[in-house]
C-alpha cells in the first residue's frame, strides 16, 4: 500500500501534491527506517565502550537517539522525494536540484531537531562546548545519510526504470496475444462455406424429385449450422464437440452423395472430453470430401480416428479418394490449420498427411496432451 501512488502506479497522471509526494510508500518508507536503524545501533553500540556508561544507557537512549535521527534525515528524504518529482528531466538540473534538496533538507532538519526535537527529548540544554561537539558530529553523520539518501533515490530511479520497462514489455506481450487470437478468429471464419451454396443448391433440386430426402438435408444442414455457428466464435472446444461438428457436415454430405459417401468413426469416448481446437477438424474433414471422395464417380470411404500415441492426442481423417498427387486441397483451409496449430502449441503440434498404400489421403493432427490424461488412459 503507498502513501502517495508512485510512478507505476496505473491511471491518471497525479496533481499538485500527489505529484509533489509521488513515490512515498510504505515499502520505502520501511527501507528508510532500516537505513536509519543501522547508525543507531552503532551509536548505542560505541557508548557502550564508554568507561562511564552502562549497557542499559546504550540501549535505552536507542529510541531517542532513532527519533532524532529519523526526523533529522527523514526531511533530507523528503525534500529529494519532492525534488525528484518538480525538477527538470535534464541531467544537469535535476542533479542541482538534488543537491539544493539535500541542503534544504538538513537546515531543516536540524532546525526541528535542534528547536523542538532534543529539548522534548533531552531535557536541560547542554552547554555550548558540547552542544558545537555534536553539531559537529551531525554534520558528519549529515554527509553519509545525504549519500545515502541520493544513492536510495538513483536506486530507486534505477528501479522505477526496469518496472517501466516491464509494463511495456507486458504490453506488447498483450497486443501480440490480442493480435493472434485475432489472426485465429480470422483464420476461423475462413473455412470454406461452398458445401453451403452447394447443399441449398441440393435441397432445392431435391424438392423436385425427392421431397423427403430435401427435409432430411434440411434438417441435418440445421443440425450442422447449429453446431458451427458457436465453435466459430469460440476460442476453446472438446474433440467430442468438433467430432459432433464434423459428423454434422457428413451427414449433410451423405444425403446429396448417396451411397458414393460411407462414413465411418472409431473415437474413443474417454478421448472426447480432451481440449481440442474449434474448426480444425471439420476442417479436414471438409478437405477430404472435396478434394478426394467427391470428385470420383463412385466416391469413397471417409474414417475418423483418434488415439494417445507417445504423449500426444492424435486425430485423423483418412478417405478413399484420389490421393495427394490428384488431390488440390492443399490452400486455405490446411495451411491456416498449420499456421494456427504453430500459434496455440509451437513445436509440440503439427499437421501431416501421408499417401495411403490403398489410395487416399491420411490428414493426421499431433496435439500435446498432459501426463496425467496420458497415465490415465493408458493404465
Amino acid at each position: 500500500m503507498a502513501l502517495v501512488n508512485s510512478p507505476s502506479t496505473q491511471g491518471p497522471a497525479p496533481t499538485g501534491l500527489a505529484r509533489a509526494f509521488r513515490g512515498l510508500t510504505w515499502k520505502r518508507l520501511g527501507i528508510f527506517c532500516a537505513m536509519v536503524a543501522l547508525p543507531t545501533l552503532g551509536h548505542a553500540v560505541s557508548r557502550m565502550f564508554l568507561p562511564d556508561k552502562t549497557v542499559a544507557y546504550a540501549l535505552g537512549t536507542m529510541p531517542f537517539f532513532f527519533i532524532h535521527l529519523f526526523v533529522l534525515f527523514g526531511s533530507v528524504w523528503v525534500a529529494v522525494i519532492v525534488a525528484s518529482n518538480q525538477a527538470p528531466a535534464r541531467t544537469v538540473p535535476r542533479v542541482v536540484a538534488l543537491v539544493a534538496a539535500v541542503v534544504v533538507g538538513l537546515i531543516v532538519g536540524v532546525a526541528v531537531t535542534r528547536g523542538v526535537i532534543d529539548p522534548l527529548l533531552f531535557p536541560g540544554m547542554k552547554d555550548a562546548s558540547t552542544l558545537l561537539k555534536e553539531i559537529s558530529a551531525v554534520m558528519l553523520w549529515s554527509h553519509v545519510i545525504a549519500a545515502g539518501v541520493l544513492g536510495y533515490f538513483f536506486l530507486l530511479r534505477e528501479e522505477e526504470a526496469a518496472a517501466k520497462l516491464h509494463r511495456e514489455q507486458m504490453r506488447r506481450i498483450d497486443l501480440d496475444r490480442d493480435l493472434t487470437e485475432a489472426r485465429l478468429q480470422l483464420m476461423q471464419a475462413q473455412i470454406e462455406p461452398h458445401f453451403l451454396f452447394n447443399a441449398l443448391a441440393n435441397v432445392r433440386r431435391l424438392y423436385q424429385t425427392d421431397a423427403p430426402a430435401a427435409r432430411a438435408m434440411l434438417e441435418q444442414l440445421s443440425r450442422y449450422l447449429g453446431a458451427m455457428l458457436p465453435r466459430m466464435r469460440s476460442a476453446q472446444s472438446t474433440l467430442g464437440q468438433e467430432l459432433a461438428l464434423a459428423l454434422a457436415y457428413l451427414h449433410v454430405q451423405k444425403i446429396r452423395m448417396g451411397v458414393r459417401l460411407t462414413v465411418k468413426s472409431a473415437v474413443p469416448e474417454s478421448l472426447q472430453a480432451l481440449p481440442f481446437p474449434p474448426m480444425m477438424l471439420v476442417t479436414l474433414v471438409e478437405n477430404a470430401v472435396r478434394h478426394g471422395v467427391s470428385p470420383l464417380p463412385q466416391g469413397g470411404e471417409i474414417r475418423i480416428g483418434a488415439g494417445l500415441m507417445d504423449g500426444s492426442l492424435q486425430v485423423w481423417v483418412s478417405d478413399t479418394g484420389r490421393g495427394l498427387a490428384e488431390s488440390s486441397g492443399s490452400g486455405v483451409g490446411l495451411a491456416n490449420i498449420s499456421t494456427r496449430l504453430s500459434s496455440l502449441y509451437g513445436a509440440k503440434a503439427r499437421l501431416l498427411l501421408t499417401q495411403n498404400a490403398t489410395g487416399g489421403v491420411t490428414a493426421t493432427l499431433e496435439l500435446p496432451v498432459s501426463a496425467s490424461v496420458t497415465m490415465a488412459e493408458t493404465a
